[in-house]
């Protein structure tokens, strides 16, 4: 009787352990979306001519996204996340600039 109860009580242990498992996996996938837009926004910056009228923040945001690739190359997907996350606000800024100077 004790034999079934500990080994249902091991199969619960696992079963949690292997969703938790699961769960945590699916948390960490790589900034694909993230990567995506902070491309577009450096590209819609160069369209506003980013590149001579904020050169500096657009030069920036080209920065935060190669670092975004190379930690995305490392596995590092958090910081590849966060790192095109701010190429892409920079990317923003940068545009912004650029329109109001014209």
């Amino acid at each position: 009787m004790s034999f079934e109860r500990s080994d249902k009580r091991l199969f619960y242990i696992i079963s949690i352990t292997l969703l938790a498992l699961i769960i945590s996996a699916c948390a960490i996938s790589a900034p694909v979306q993230e990567m995506s837009n902070a491309r577009q926004s450096i590209q819609a910056a160069k369209e506003a001519n980013a590149e001579t009228l904020a050169e500096s923040l657009l030069s920036e945001a080209r920065q935060r996204l190669k670092s975004a690739t190379r930690e995305l190359d490392a596995g590092e997907y958090q910081r590849a996340r966060e790192l095109a996350l701010q190429a892409t606000q920079l990317a923003l800024k940068a545009r912004q600039l650029a329109i109001s100077k014209k």
